[in-house]
């Protein structure tokens, strides 16, 4: 197992290795002029090129990473974003005959008989699986249009090798001296690669899929502006097959640029996005974990349409308070109560484990509640989420505040949707849209589980209070500690 996952590294190293030998290159031809524009466009192109081709080839590990990159635009550059977006849903496919058996395997030998497909009809391909245009005939010889997503072969060989390589690097790279292996260690990167293949492992098996598209269905059956795929009835998904009803819709690129004059309508669906997220994360407690700009149409009714549903996040009561909680604080602009969740999650898990505590919690708190009451423009913006949360991650990891990882993976969830919202629009404003959604999990949650629930709460609060009280008395004997010719010392100037 330890030779085929160094193997597996040493061709992901080789794949990568010319995109990254002609990087200095190409970067020194564009930013010195070395060549004429044009040239150094072309070069910058084809160097792309290059690294879209190194991605394909590496599996979907990589193809993941680089569909969220592809997302963000606003980090990684338009050309980037533009060139790499190809490979949310237009990898290189797989062969028809490997396609041709998974339905014979799952629907039997005459699965032709009621089921249509063309092997052109590839409606795109993931780093997964790839869908096909087909049509199911009923009783009555009546065709419904259907989409049909077969898994690629051998891609679940591939993964469980790079998810091991991932391991690895991570255990590797929190053991790293000059303080770089701390601040990795302490923003808790082996957790964020087990939240990560905690995600991608179930997307190998479709039958997880339909389960997840039966839930979203039902979570979202009265909202009648959010449309998921259905199964088709007499088709029960198998491992490799999955038959699902086909939306028609354009991607939200194409639906921008087709309504580049109509900003109230972009406002309006770009609200409707929001309000979709806010509702998996705050209430349902079941969010979709692949939300890339290829898995995200807009009907002709605008609509939005949601496919592509293998990925899913759902936290246990614990971490999806604790994470809500932390999120709902920030889109407040309550960046001290948020940092307060943080800092006591982080002690108490760590007092199970290393003993170790926060360092400088005061000065720590500052900083968050600084950033959050920095001056707005226009309101609560989406731009402000990055921001938070790299500032979060780089604060935490100074002040020795484990983050867990159910609020690093919700907010991955947002940097993604965060490209999708500048697309849509760049001012876009939650708080209006977040803070009702908030309330109303806030009171589902306090009628669940009756007293039990009750008491939990009443505990967190009187432990949210013991705790500030413990700080301020720290605080008050520091300042008592300190010779009377100093200057006193503020709570806040404890650092």
């Amino acid at each position: 197992r330890v030779v085929k996952a160094l193997v597996r590294l040493a061709e992901i190293v080789l794949l990568a290795l010319p995109a990254a030998v002609s990087y200095p290159f190409v970067m020194a031809a564009r930013k010195r002029r070395m060549v004429g524009d044009g040239m150094a466009k072309k070069l910058y192109d084809r160097w792309l090129n290059l690294c879209i081709q190194s991605a394909e080839r590496g599996g979907a590990v990589i193809i993941k990473l680089c569909q969220w990159a592809s997302s963000r635009p606003d980090i990684f550059g338009t050309d980037f974003g533009d060139k790499f977006e190809k490979l949310q849903d237009s990898t290189t496919p797989h062969k028809w005959h490997h396609t041709e058996r998974c339905l014979r395997e799952s629907f039997g030998e005459n699965w032709r008989d009621q089921l249509r497909i063309e092997r052109d009809s590839i409606l795109g391909s993931g780093c997964i699986a790839q869908v096909y245009k087909g049509y199911v005939t009923d009783d009555d010889g009546n065709e419904q249009p259907v989409a049909i997503k077969v898994v690629h072969p051998g891609v679940r060989k591939v993964i469980a090798k790079d998810l091991q390589i991932l391991r690895y690097v991570a255990r590797t790279l929190e053991k790293l001296p000059f303080g770089y292996g701390e601040k990795l260690r302490w923003n808790n990167l082996r957790g964020t690669v087990e939240e990560f293949a905690a995600m991608l492992e179930p997307q190998l098996d479709l039958r997880n899929e339909a389960k997840n598209i039966k839930r979203f269905n039902e979570n979202f059956k009265k909202e009648p502006r959010v449309i998921f795929p259905q199964l088709v009835k007499g088709y029960e998904s198998s491992h490799d097959v999955l038959v699902e009803t086909f939306c028609s819709g354009v991607t939200v690129k194409e639906f921008c640029e087709t309504n580049k004059d109509d900003k109230e309508l972009r406002a309006k669906i770009c609200e409707l996005g929001a309000h979709t997220m806010c509702t998996m994360i705050f209430d349902h407690n079941y969010v979709h974990g692949d939300l890339h700009p290829g898995n995200i149409l807009v009907s002709p009714d605008n609509k939005l349409i949601i496919l592509d549903c293998g990925i899913v996040n759902e936290y246990s009561e614990r971490e999806h308070d604790l994470a809500i909680n932390v999120i709902a604080a920030f889109i407040r602009l309550d960046g001290r109560r948020a940092a307060e969740f943080l800092v006591d999650h982080s002690n108490e898990s760590m007092l199970q484990t290393t003993g170790e505590q926060a360092l400088d919690v005061e000065h720590y708190l500052d900083e968050i509640e600084k950033l959050s009451k920095a001056p707005l423009k226009g309101g609560f913006a989406f731009e402000r989420v990055t921001m938070y949360i790299n500032y979060v991650m780089n604060s935490a990891s100074r002040h020795h505040v484990k983050i867990t990882p159910a609020f690093v993976s919700m907010a991955l969830a947002i940097k993604v949707q965060e490209g999708i919202a500048l697309m849509l629009n760049p001012r876009a404003s939650i708080i209006n849209v977040a803070n009702p959604i908030i309330i109303k999990a806030e009171a589902r949650r306090l009628k669940q589980g009756g007293f039990d629930r009750l008491k939990t709460i009443a505990e967190d609060n009187w432990r949210d209070f013991r705790v500030r009280r413990e700080r301020e008395r720290d605080a008050l004997a520091l300042a008592a500690a300190t010779p009377t010719s100093a200057a006193p010392v503020s709570p806040a100037q404890n650092v």
